[in-house]
């Protein structure tokens, strides 16, 4: 877990959510295994694995489990834990007499109040992401649970290295998928600020678009419903190669609804 010092913001109006959603099948994919949950405090995006009706399996398990995070009132992170290792649970649960066994990789964030303050909490198991776009300045929440991502950390590829390599969607960390491990997010708290934009995605979106890409169509000025769609159409059109899904959550007042 890591967390990003806070910073003084003025007292005024309750800061609220407002979120936008998109989500298509790619154009070389013929099922969605993709899903998506947004509802507040919580968004969260699954990317099911295993076969077209494994992997939509994996996704609606997951998504049934980490639904007892919205319409709660989260003060830590244990809360988030707790949701991810019952959506882990219940994905390695599921009848499957396959090669692959169902699985999914998951990446979110909730909007917490610790100690009275608006604080997100961002977590993630695999390559699906979380961004988060303040000031003009795009950082990425999330750490991928990936082969790459352990050579980059490894100072073995560089990033740009990474998005080519043939290895990129081998995941080392997931919702079931037949890993003899726990299902533990790793997670990461950022005190919440006015005019924050949280993207949370597959990584048929992130595979697609790079960060330079990405912080064009985030900062382009748009509602996040419509950001959303322009993320996804995007996606689609630097080749689509795989399910592609996007959350947008902007941090508003709440006078300003």
């Amino acid at each position: 877990m890591s967390e990003i010092p806070a910073t003084p913001r003025p007292q005024g109006d309750a800061l609220v959510p407002v979120v936008g959603a998109a989500t298509d099948v790619g154009r070389l994919r013929s099922v969605n295994e993709d899903g998506y949950l947004a509802l507040p405090p919580a968004f969260v995006v699954v990317d099911g694995m295993g076969g077209h009706a494994a992997g939509r399996a994996a996704t609606r398990a997951a998504l049934s489990a980490l639904a007892s995070l919205s319409g709660s009132v989260v003060a830590d992170e244990r809360v988030i834990v707790e949701a991810v290792l019952a959506a882990g649970e219940a994905v390695a649960a599921i009848p499957s007499h396959a090669a692959h066994r169902p699985g999914a990789t998951v990446a979110g964030a909730v909007l917490a109040h610790r100690t009275g303050t608006a604080t997100w909490i961002t977590f993630n198991i695999g390559d699906s992401r979380v961004y988060l776009l303040r000031s003009g300045v795009l950082t990425q929440m999330s750490h991928d649970h990936s082969q790459v991502q352990a050579l980059v950390d490894a100072g073995q590829l560089t990033r740009d290295q990474a998005r080519r390599d043939p290895r990129k969607n081998v995941v080392t960390r997931a919702l079931g998928a037949g890993l003899d491990q726990e299902a533990v997010p790793e997670t990461r708290i950022t005190p919440a600020q006015n005019g924050d934009r949280l993207l949370i995605c597959s990584d048929g979106l992130s595979d697609e678009l790079d960060d330079e890409a990405l912080a064009t169509v985030l900062g382009a000025g748009m509602r996040p419903q419509h950001t959303a769609e322009a993320a996804v159409a995007a996606a689609l059109e630097a080749g689509g190669h795989d399910n592609t899904t996007a959350l947008v959550v902007d941090l508003v007042p709440e006078s300003d609804l």
